[in-house]
């Protein structure tokens, strides 16, 4: 019998969890459930599970924080959670398993397999690292996790025309005119974005290059994005933008 924490900050998500694994994975004891990362901290100095099912995307610290603060305790990994955008990071963690809610009981089922298999060995290799990109080739668009004070919206990436820094919190603007106000700053959502598409061109301001309408050589050279929108481009970024438009 493997002893497990699940870490989550929504509770109904936490709870939904335990319940699948009460009922379907009879190799797994569930000595605690929290839906706060700092005490989920304290929990696996004390107790020291076999396993965590943690979720990425919490407030306070992220999944991957948090695993830093414990990187001396021997345990294993399974990540859940609603998007994908995390994968080859989490599998970068020697995660079991990577489970995108909501939670598949095949797929959970699996990956406690797994887990049960690996317990016991040594390994520095990812070799379901394939195995995890070929199902999130499957997805149909890739999400991003857009966290405001109440609420997380989940938004197809492909939809973002662009961002702008407001202090520490960050405008995402869709192409479909809407706003959406998030309390993670750009920094944070730069490092989520493809960097393919995306691209900082001012201090404040990362743009999808699909969506640029023109560029402006007047004012010190500025872009109009397709939905009206002016945006200044900083001098040491105007060459590098243009050489990836040219391109795109």
């Amino acid at each position: 019998m493997l002893n497990a924490i699940l870490i989550d900050d929504e509770i109904n998500g936490v709870e939904s969890l335990h319940t699948l694994i009460q009922e379907n994975c009879s190799g797994i004891a569930v000595l605690e459930t929290v839906t706060n990362p700092l005490l989920g901290v304290e929990l696996i100095r004390k107790l020291k599970p076999d396993v965590i099912f943690l979720d990425i995307e919490m407030p306070e610290m992220s999944g991957f924080e948090l695993l830093d603060k414990v990187k001396d305790i021997p345990l294993q990994v399974i990540f859940t959670t609603a998007y994908d955008q995390y994968a080859v990071r989490a599998f970068k963690h020697n995660a079991v398993d990577y489970l995108l809610k909501p939670v598949i009981i095949s797929e959970l089922t699996a990956a406690v397999d797994r887990l049960i298999a690996r317990v016991g060995t040594v390994s520095d290799d990812y070799t379901n690292l394939e195995s995890l990109l070929q199902k999130i080739q499957g997805l149909n668009a890739q999400k991003l996790a857009v966290r405001s004070l109440n609420e997380i919206i989940y938004v197809d990436m492909d939809k973002i025309c662009h961002l702008e820094a407001d202090s520490n919190y960050t405008n995402i603007f869709l192409i479909t005119g809407e706003k959406l106000n998030s309390t993670k700053t750009l920094k944070e959502y730069e490092s989520m974005l493809d960097p393919k598409i995306f691209f900082r061109v001012f201090k404040a301001n990362v743009i999808n290059l699909k969506y640029v309408k023109k560029f402006v050589k007047e004012d010190g050279g500025y872009i109009v994005m397709t939905d009206g929108t002016n945006i200044n481009v900083s001098r040491d970024k105007r060459q590098l933008l243009l050489d990836r438009l040219s391109t795109f």
